[in-house]
């Protein structure tokens, strides 16, 4: 064989051996990726946030801790809904009000406030749930549970926004 047949041979040969170490690296990679588009995958910080049972199970709660996690939880849930509920008319009240031919300043400033005041409130029941669930917690449970928010960005707070959370407009 001549000298570039023979490169060409060990190539391929060695190109043939590391494709299956390829191969599981990148399903490696699939597995454990840990893409934002993905914040809703079973065991993600964001997950565990928004699932009170999986969230007991990760803190590893006791059956009272478990029962008083899920009454908090049902009351944030109760709050949030009615607040979810009011911010749709909201939301249409400052479209209307905006898009009207003479738009009045007072009228426009009005709706945005009571948009803020809907939005701030909804940050204020979430406060409220974390603080009394915080409060159920041993030391190490409480320290889980900050850097479980600390992952998912809830520290940061919600944006000010005030229409990024208004459902889209009805055709």
């Amino acid at each position: 064989m001549t000298k570039t047949l023979k490169v060409l041979a060990a190539v391929a040969v060695f190109t043939l051996s590391t494709l299956p170490l390829a191969a599981q690296s990148t399903a490696f990679n699939t597995a454990f990726d840990f893409d934002a588009a993905q914040t809703a995958a079973t065991g993600s910080a964001q997950y565990l946030l928004t699932h009170p049972k999986a969230l007991a199970r990760y803190l590893g709660l006791s059956a009272d801790q478990s029962t008083q996690l899920q009454t908090l939880w049902a009351t944030l849930q109760t709050a949030e809904t009615a607040l979810h509920t009011a911010r749709g008319p909201l939301c249409t009240t400052l479209r209307t009000d905006v898009s009207a031919a003479n738009a009045d300043p007072a009228t426009v400033g009005a709706d945005s406030l009571n948009l803020y005041n809907n939005k701030q409130q909804e940050i204020a029941a979430r406060k409220t749930f974390d603080t009394a669930f915080t409060a159920i917690l041993t030391p190490t449970q409480a320290t889980k549970y900050t850097t479980l928010k600390q992952i998912a960005h809830l520290d940061n707070g919600p944006g000010t926004d005030i229409l990024g959370d208004c459902p889209p407009p009805s055709s």
